[in-house]
C-alpha cells in the first residue's frame, strides 16, 4: 500500500491528542463524587425522609433500595435540589462520552452549563420537578437528555452528578444509543459519528502507512481506557474495561457500524424545520422587498445629508432571503440600516432566531459568554455594590442576570424583552420579575423604580435608540446607573472584514452608535459618564467567524426551514465549504493576531459605558 505522507503526521498528532485527552479525562473521573455505599441498616442515611423527592429514571432502571435514601442525604448535605445518578459500571464508551461532556470541577458552579446526564436516573425535589414539568414515570433513554437539561435550567447551581455504587447500568440497543446521540447533538449527531469514523480510519490506515507512528497512535488509543479508569482514585469501574484492553479499535469499529445501521427518530430540529417549510415558502413567495421601508436621505442620528453606503450584504447569519445596506454619516459617523426594516420585517427576520426553531441553539451560544457577563457586572459593582433593583433591557434568556446574581445576591434582577424567553426566565427563577414589550412603551409603568438599568447588545437592535435612552431616564432613580454595551463601529478590524464582520449582523442590527456620540447623547440627558472602555481585541476570533459566514454564504445551511430540504450533495458541499473556509480562517486569524500585535491596535469589537443619572444622590447600600 502506498505510504501517504500525511498519515504519519496525522498518526503522531492523534497519539499526542489521545495522551493529553486521557490525562484530562482521568482527572475528571477522579473528581466525580460518590454516594455513601454502606448498607442501609448500618447507615444513618437509611432513616432519611425521602418524601418531597421524586425519581425520574430511564426505562428499565430499578433503583437499588438504598440508593434513593443515600442520594437524598447527599443532596441535603450538599445543598442540592437534584442529583443525577451515574451507575458505577457504565461501559467504557459511555463513561468516556460522559466525561467528555462534563467537568465535575465546574459543572455544579457553572450556572449557564448545559444539563448533562448518565442517562440512568435523577433524584429531584418534588417542588422543582413540578415547576419544571418533569415527567412522572420512566422515560426512554433519549428523553433523559432533555430531563437533565431542564433540571439544570431550574436548578442552575444546585444540581450535580454523583456515582451510585449500587446502581448497574442498563444496556442500550444500537437504536437507543443512536437516539441518545441525536438527543445530545441534535443535527450535529452525524458530524459526531463522522469524527469517530475519521479517528478510526486514521488509526487503521496509519498503521499500514507508517508502522512506528501508526503503532504509537494505535497503542495510545488502546491504552486510553486503562489510563483513565484502571487504578485511579475515582469511583467508576466500567464493566468491559478488561475486555476492551487490546480490542478497543475493533470494538469501536463494530459499534460505529451498528450505529450507522441503526434506526432512530430524526433530530428534533430537522423535524421542526420540515414542519415550518410550508409557512416560510408561502411568506417568501410574496417577496421580501415589502419588509423594507423607503430609503431616507438624512442621517437618523444627526440629520445630515452626508451619507455614503458602507456595505451591502445578504443575511449571513440565518441565510433568509433579502439584501440590506448600511449607510455611514460623513458628519457624525453614525452607521445605520438604510432602508431599514419595517416592524413586520423585523418580525420576519427575528422569527425562529432567538426563540422558536433557533431558540435552543441561541440559548447554548448565550450560555458560553459567562466571562463577558461577569465583566459587565464587575463594572457596576465598582460604583454600587448592592443595588436594590436592576432592570436588564433586552434580556433574552436572562443569562446575564443569572451570572450577575453571584456578585449581587441581594439584588432583585428584572428583565424586559419582547420574546417568551423572558417569561421562561422568570419561571425558572433566573430573574425575579419579567416584563414583555417595547421599553419606551413599558417605561412609564416603571418610572423611578430602578437603581441600575442595563442594555447589553440591545441598543443596536432598536429602531430609535434615542427613545430607548429616554426610557432609561424614566425608569432610573436619581443617581441610578445605566450600563450599555454595543458593537464598536470604529473597530478597524471590523471595517477590514467588511460584510463578514459578525457584529454588523444584518438585518437585525439597525444602528451603530460610536463611543463619542453615545457619551454626548447621555450627557444631553443628564448623565455623567463614569467609565468607558472597549472590550479586548478579538481579531483572530472575528476572522474565524468571518470564514464561517463566508462558508454559509457559499453553501447555506439548508436545514433551515426557509430553504429547500438538503440533498446528500448539498451536505457534502456544505461540509467542504466549512472545512475549507475554517481552515483558511484559522491561518488568517494567526496572521491578523500577529499584525495586530505589531501595530499595537487595542481596539475591541465592542465598547462598554457606565453612566450615572444626575440628581439627588440616593444612598448607596454596602454589600
Amino acid at each position: 500500500m502506498p505510504k501517504f505522507r500525511a498519515l504519519p503526521v496525522l498518526s503522531s498528532l492523534t497519539a499526542a491528542s489521545l495522551a493529553l485527552s486521557g490525562r484530562r479525562l482521568r482527572e475528571r473521573a477522579s473528581l466525580l463524587p460518590v454516594l455513601n455505599s454502606l448498607p442501609a441498616a448500618a447507615d444513618p442515611v437509611g432513616t432519611v425522609d425521602t418524601t418531597g423527592w421524586r425519581v425520574v429514571s430511564a426505562t428499565g432502571v430499578e433503583l437499588h433500595p438504598d440508593t434513593l435514601a443515600a442520594a437524598v442525604a447527599w443532596a441535603q448535605e450538599q445543598g442540592l435540589d437534584a442529583v443525577d445518578l451515574v451507575p458505577v459500571d457504565l461501559t467504557v464508551a459511555r463513561a468516556l462520552d460522559l466525561l467528555r461532556l462534563v467537568d465535575p470541577a465546574s459543572y455544579r458552579s457553572t450556572a449557564t452549563a448545559q444539563g448533562r446526564t448518565a442517562g440512568h436516573a435523577v433524584v429531584v425535589r418534588a417542588e422543582l420537578a413540578e415547576r419544571a414539568e418533569l415527567p412522572t414515570g420512566p422515560v426512554p433513554p433519549p428523553a433523559m437528555v432533555e430531563v437533565a437539561r431542564q433540571v439544570k435550567r431550574y436548578a442552575p447551581r444546585t444540581c450535580d452528578l454523583v456515582v451510585a455504587p449500587r446502581e448497574r447500568a442498563v444496556d442500550l440497543t444500537p437504536d437507543e444509543e443512536l437516539a441518545v446521540q441525536r438527543a445530545v447533538f441534535d443535527r450535529y449527531g452525524t458530524a459526531n459519528l463522522a469524527a469517530l469514523g475519521l479517528q478510526l480510519a486514521v488509526l487503521g490506515s496509519g498503521l499500514l502507512a507508517s508502522r512506528p507512528t501508526g503503532l504509537a497512535a494505535l497503542a495510545a488509543y488502546e491504552a486510553q481506557p486503562a489510563a483513565v479508569f484502571a487504578g485511579q482514585r475515582g469511583p467508576l469501574a466500567p464493566r468491559d474495561l478488561t475486555r476492551t484492553a487490546g480490542t478497543r479499535w475493533a470494538r469501536e469499529t463494530g459499534r460505529l457500524t451498528a450505529l450507522l445501521r441503526a434506526e432512530a427518530p430524526r433530530p428534533t430540529s430537522l423535524v421542526q424545520s420540515d414542519a415550518l417549510r410550508p409557512e416560510y415558502a408561502a411568506e417568501i413567495a410574496l417577496g421580501t422587498e415589502r419588509f423594507l421601508e423607503p430609503r431616507v436621505d438624512k442621517c437618523r442620528w444627526c440629520g445630515s445629508t452626508e451619507l455614503s453606503t458602507l456595505l451591502t450584504t445578504p443575511d449571513l447569519i440565518q441565510n433568509k432571503p433579502g439584501t440590506f445596506s448600511l449607510d455611514e454619516c460623513g458628519s457624525c459617523g453614525h452607521v445605520f440600516q438604510n432602508p431599514r426594516l419595517s416592524p413586520e420585517g423585523l418580525d420576519f427576520y427575528y422569527k425562529d432566531c432567538y426563540d422558536g426553531f433557533g431558540g435552543e441553539e441561541m440559548e447554548r451560544i448565550f450560555a458560553t459568554q459567562s466571562t463577558d457577563y461577569e465583566g459587565r457586572a464587575a463594572m457596576v459593582r465598582e460604583h454600587d455594590p448592592a443595588p436594590a433593583r436592576w432592570l436588564d433591557v433586552g434580556s433574552g434568556h436572562a443569562h446575564f442576570c443569572l451570572v450577575a446574581r453571584e456578585l449581587f445576591p441581594d439584588t432583585s434582577f428584572e428583565g424586559l424583552d419582547l420574546g417568551a424567553a423572558i417569561d421562561d426566565a422568570a419561571h425558572r427563577g433566573w430573574i425575579d420579575r419579567s416584563f414583555r414589550g417595547m421599553f419606551p412603551d413599558v417605561a412609564p409603568e416603571l418610572a423611578g423604580q430602578f437603581d441600575v438599568v442595563s442594555m447589553h447588545h440591545y441598543l443596536e437592535h432598536t429602531r430609535e435608540p434615542a427613545e430607548e435612552l429616554d426610557a432609561a431616564v424614566t425608569a432610573l432613580k436619581p443617581g441610578g446607573l445605566l450600563m450599555i454595551e454595543v458593537p464598536n463601529p470604529d473597530c478597524a478590524h471590523g471595517r477590514a472584514l467588511g460584510r463578514y464582520w459578525m457584529p454588523w449582523l444584518q438585518p437585525q442590527h439597525q444602528h451603530f452608535v460610536s463611543m463619542d456620540r453615545l457619551q454626548e447623547a447621555l450627557e444631553e440627558r443628564g448623565f455623567t459618564v463614569l467609565e468607558r472602555e472597549t472590550t479586548q481585541p478579538t481579531r483572530g476570533l472575528d476572522t474565524v467567524a468571518a470564514a464561517w459566514l463566508l462558508a454559509g454564504h457559499l453553501a447555506p445551511r439548508l436545514w433551515m426551514p426557509w430553504h429547500r430540504r438538503p440533498t446528500h450533495a448539498d451536505r457534502a458541499a456544505r461540509l467542504a465549504a466549512v472545512t475549507t473556509a475554517l481552515g483558511a480562517g484559522v491561518v488568517a486569524a494567526i496572521g491578523t493576531e500577529v499584525a495586530g500585535a505589531i501595530s499595537g491596535d487595542v481596539t475591541g469589537s465592542a465598547f462598554r459605558m457606565l453612566a450615572r443619572l444626575d440628581g439627588p444622590e440616593r444612598p448607596v447600600r454596602t454589600a
